[in-house]
């Protein structure tokens, strides 16, 4: 006979949130999204409005908190980024070791934006976080 062990822990709420506009940031990571303890992060998107104008162009999205070291490309890769190129970018199906989710549970946190221009110019881009708390 199998042991019941029935979870109370259910979440009824959706939270998807939108960074500032971030319109030609000078190189540097940037906190972006605020993120409660126990939140679960679904997916997290990069939208890059105006190109980049440089091949050697990098945009990564990351998360700092939870008790852990930063990691400046868990959501997105530069690769997965390619910000000399506009479009809206998807961590789901990613490489990035997050791409498919990430649990805050041992403490709050928040998505970052780690970028450089190269040797061009910095484009446009918002960075928007699906995600719910569950505790």
């Amino acid at each position: 006979m199998a042991t019941d062990l029935y979870t109370h822990a259910f979440a009824d709420n959706l939270r998807l949130a939108k960074s500032k506009r971030l319109a030609a940031p000078a190189d540097g990571t940037y906190n972006l999204i605020r993120l409660p303890r126990y939140a679960f992060v679904k997916a997290v998107w990069l939208w890059v409005v105006t190109a980049y104008t440089a091949g050697d162009a990098s945009i990564t999205v990351g998360f700092i908190g939870n008790g852990e070291t930063a990691d400046p490309d868990a959501f997105l890769t530069n690769t997965e980024s390619d910000p000399d190129a506009a479009g809206m970018k998807v961590s789901l199906g990613g490489s990035a070791a997050c791409a498919a989710g990430k649990y805050f549970a041992d403490g709050s946190g928040a998505i970052t934006l780690t970028t450089s221009k190269g040797s061009g110019s910095a484009g446009v881009v918002y960075v928007f976080a699906d995600y719910t708390v569950i505790c």
